[in-house]
C-alpha cells in the first residue's frame, strides 16, 4: 500500500496502522448519534487500539478513519504468545462525516460505508 499504512495521518501520530475484521454502523438506543463499530485483532500484548479521524481543512466527500495501533505498555513477558488480543472499538460520527461516506483505512483494507440517509 502507500506510506499511510505504517504511519497515521490523522489524531495519532505516533501510532500504525493496523487491519480490522469488520467495521459497522450503529445506533444507541435512546441516542441519536450514529458509532462507527470496528473489531479486529491487535498485533500483541501491550497495544492499544483506536478509531483515529484524519484531520481535514475542509470537509471532505470521504472522510478517512484509521484502524491505528500505540503501544499502551511494556508487553508481559509471561510467555503467552498463543493468546489472541481481539478489539473492539467504537467511535461517535459526530463531527466526522464526509459529504457521502465515511472510509474505515486498515493496513490491508478500505471499507467505505454509505451515510446518507443514516444521519
Amino acid at each position: 500500500m502507500n506510506s499511510s499504512s505504517s504511519g497515521s495521518l490523522s489524531s495519532v501520530p505516533n501510532g500504525r496502522i493496523i487491519d480490522f475484521e469488520t467495521a459497522e454502523l450503529r445506533k444507541l438506543p435512546f441516542q441519536d448519534s450514529l458509532y462507527l463499530w470496528v473489531k479486529g485483532t491487535l498485533p500483541g500484548a501491550g497495544f492499544e487500539a483506536r478509531l483515529a479521524p484524519r484531520i481535514y481543512q475542509n470537509r471532505p466527500d470521504y472522510w478517512g478513519i484509521e484502524v491505528a495501533v500505540v503501544q499502551a505498555h511494556a508487553p508481559d513477558q509471561s510467555g503467552d504468545t498463543e493468546l489472541l488480543h481481539i478489539f473492539e472499538r467504537s467511535i461517535p460520527l459526530t463531527g466526522i462525516t464526509g459529504n457521502r461516506e465515511i472510509t474505515v483505512i486498515g493496513a490491508n483494507q478500505v471499507k467505505r460505508i454509505d451515510i446518507a440517509g443514516e444521519s
